[in-house]
């Protein structure tokens, strides 16, 4: 796939990636009409692509990075010095240099919490870093984070949450990452931006230490991994209907129609001449082939795999919810093919269902504690 890495792929990848995931709920997500067949969603939600993330945004920010070398930095030097020793004279004892007095350390800070996750902590540190940079990349869209009504703030909880509860799974699995592969995809992308010098420009930008990536780099490589796990006996064929329809929306013209069908009359012809959709309308109809999960309008999906081939659906009447429309549909099945291989999308969408199914499953059987009570 051809990718244009400009400003706008790059800020979309980081806001994709520190998002660890696409959380459909979250998003309040709902698939666009394809442009051949408004009745078919597009299903390009697929959850690991984290590899192809990874490539699109390290690589492109790092060859769009700002020209300089690495940030300044100032440490300041400190020098050991040997303080004389201390000598007390009184008229009623000798000299005497009394032993050092030994100093004592101020306690270290207990740090603080943003949420716990089976007992592992989520540091507040953590936490805060990872909203700075929600927050950077929604400006960079030119959106205000929060401004459709979603808790942007538990958004980015949840996801250190959940990117912790896979990480303990990956442990129990079995599954890590070592130091010298993470040192080895490092070495790449620093390759890749040698001859640019913005590396560390980029650390520095988005609130990194080289330490802190390196960390962060290697939990993206374990999601990778455990993804790939989870979802190794998803089938790349399945069932899958070929189905005509007719759209209305008038209820006696549609009663009308479905008699005709049934003394007779041809199903795409009628679909040709009646049906309000202006693009499958002119084919007869044709949905052409499609797996569960696949259409917009659920209700129509679940009659098509009720029928068998030929056979005609009742009336459907679906009211949308918002503007209480109600459209009347027939439907008829043309074909059904039990192992027909599935196309791009449609196993994409397997994919995501099975990952959010085994996430949603690791939620709920483990131990959460929201200390910042977002949400």
């Amino acid at each position: 796939m051809p990718v244009n890495f400009n400003r706008r792929t790059i800020i979309i990848a980081w806001a994709i990636l520190r998002g660890q995931r696409y959380n459909l709920r979250a998003m309040n997500w709902t698939p666009k009409k394809d442009s051949q067949n408004p009745m078919i969603g597009n299903i390009n939600i697929f959850l690991p692509l984290y590899p192809f993330i990874l490539g699109i945004l390290l690589l492109a920010v790092l060859l769009t990075a700002c020209d300089g070398g690495s940030p300044e930095s100032s440490s300041p030097s400190s020098a050991a010095s040997s303080s004389p020793d201390i000598v007390i004279e009184t008229s009623e004892a000798p000299t005497i240099t009394p032993e050092p007095t030994p100093t004592t350390s101020p306690p270290t800070p207990t740090p603080q919490l943003a949420a716990m996750a089976n007992g592992q902590p989520i540091l507040l540190e953590t936490y805060e870093k990872e909203l700075l940079r929600y927050e950077k990349a929604m400006a960079e869209l030119g959106f205000t984070p929060g401004e459709d009504g979603q808790n942007y703030k538990l958004l980015v909880l949840d996801a250190l949450i959940e990117r912790e509860l896979i990480r303990q799974a990956a442990q129990t699995a079995g599954i890590s990452i070592t130091s010298d592969m993470v040192d080895t995809k490092l070495s790449d992308l620093r390759q890749s931006a040698s001859d640019m010098g913005g590396f560390e420009n980029w650390l520095a930008a988005n609130e990194w230490t080289e330490d802190e990536f390196k960390e962060a780099l290697a939990t993206e490589m374990l999601v990778e991994a455990m993804i790939a796990e989870i979802t190794a006996d998803v089938p790349f064929t399945g069932e899958q209907v070929r189905a005509r329809y007719i759209q209305l929306d008038d209820a006696q013209l549609a009663d009308s129609l479905l008699s005709q069908i049934k003394e007779g009359a041809d199903f795409a012809d009628l679909a040709t001449r009646y049906s309000r959709d202006s693009i499958t309308g002119p084919a007869g109809g044709d949905l052409g082939f499609f797996a569960r999960g696949s259409l917009i309008v659920p209700e129509v999906e679940e009659i098509a795999f009720q029928l068998q081939p030929e056979k005609v659906s009742n009336v459907l009447a679906v009211t949308d919810p918002e503007s209480g429309k109600t459209t009347y549909y027939i439907v008829m099945v043309t074909e059904r093919d039990m192992e027909r291989p599935l196309n791009t999308d449609q196993r994409q969408q397997l994919l995501e269902e099975r990952f959010e199914s085994w996430l949603i499953e690791q939620r709920e059987n483990a131990t959460i504690l929201n200390l910042l009570h977002e949400g």
